[in-house]
């Protein structure tokens, strides 16, 4: 198997596990998604955001595009994240082997120099989002709330078979 599909179908899964807490978060009010909680970042909304905010600079790292602006953008509705991550889904989607092998050099938000395959940046950027869902998952059941999204890959990987 080639390395190409493997890493669709993680950008494929991302859109879809961000997808599925954009759509749960979208119902609670802004006084809860802005309520403090301790974790890695202060709030619902500024995990989910911070989400954003890497995978556009992930995304524009790929295309080695510089510099990053970081937040994103200045919107800070929950619905500014996922069309991030579908700007990443449809450039890994119209990348090759050859692409996905390529070697990028970058900086890091600090200004380290660094140079990396593409696939592992992506893998890289994946990770990080599945590492801040878990964070959000822990912050909602700490505020109480209910219906929180399943998000396991395996899970995403049964609806592709329909099962």
């Amino acid at each position: 198997m080639t390395i190409h599909p493997l890493v669709a179908q993680l950008v494929d899964y991302t859109l879809w596990a961000n997808t599925r807490f954009v759509d749960r978060l979208q119902q609670e009010p802004d006084e809860l998604l802005d309520r403090p909680v301790t974790s890695s970042f202060p709030s619902l909304r500024s995990t989910m955001l911070h989400i954003r905010d890497a995978e556009n600079a992930w995304t524009l790292r790929l295309q080695g595009r510089a510099p990053i602006p970081w937040p994103a953008e200045p919107g800070t509705s929950l619905t500014t994240v996922v069309p991030y991550t579908q700007r990443l889904k449809e450039l890994v989607h119209a990348s090759g082997e050859t692409w996905l092998e390529g070697r990028v050099a970058y900086a890091d938000l600090r200004g380290y120099r660094h140079e990396q395959e593409r696939w592992q940046m992506i893998l890289h950027c994946c990770n990080h989002g599945t590492q801040h869902r878990g964070q959000v998952i822990t912050m909602m059941r700490s505020l109480g709330m209910q219906d929180i999204p399943a998000n396991d890959l395996v899970l995403f990987q049964r609806t592709l078979q329909g099962s």
